[in-house]
């Protein structure tokens, strides 16, 4: 699935990432297409949500981009919205609202296949906290805590 260098992105990834710019942009066309009538009958401040629809699916864009750039937090979040997005595939009214949501969840199932899950670097251990030695008193000219190693 990869051309043999390490850095190579899996085509799995760049199917995934492209589906979620294709399901994106069809968002953002329809969110246009619409905006003339919303206006029309609900009056300008019917702008306000649309912007932030806008920059909600900015963000998304962007999150879909660090999936195509190996961030495994990215695509938890990317797995996350494709599973809202299926299970409002599943209410009705059927139609394309259903086509986009089943879309979306195969664009966030793709990155977790195993061929996909190797570009995504494992999370690094925390290193544990050397314990620090119990306070045992208060010096009282300079307020420094007396360990019980001291």
């Amino acid at each position: 699935m990869t051309t043999g260098s390490p850095t190579s992105r899996p085509v799995l990834v760049t199917a995934a990432v492209v589906l979620w710019l294709v399901l994106f942009a069809c968002d953002l066309v329809a969110r246009l297409v619409d905006l003339p009538g919303t206006v029309s009958s609900g009056g300008p401040w019917t702008l306000v949500p649309f912007v932030v629809g806008l920059a909600l699916l900015a963000w998304f864009v962007f999150g879909a981009l660090r999936v195509g750039r190996g961030s495994g937090r990215a695509r938890f979040w990317m797995a996350v919205l494709g599973v809202v997005g299926a299970i409002g595939a599943l209410l009705p009214p059927y139609g394309l609202a259903t086509v986009n949501g089943a879309l979306g969840a195969v664009a966030a199932l793709v990155p977790y296949l195993p061929a996909a899950r190797g570009y995504f670097p494992p999370r690094p251990r925390r290193a544990p906290k050397v314990p620090q030695p119990r306070v045992v008193g208060w010096d009282p000219d300079t307020g420094e805590p007396i360990r019980a190693a001291d």
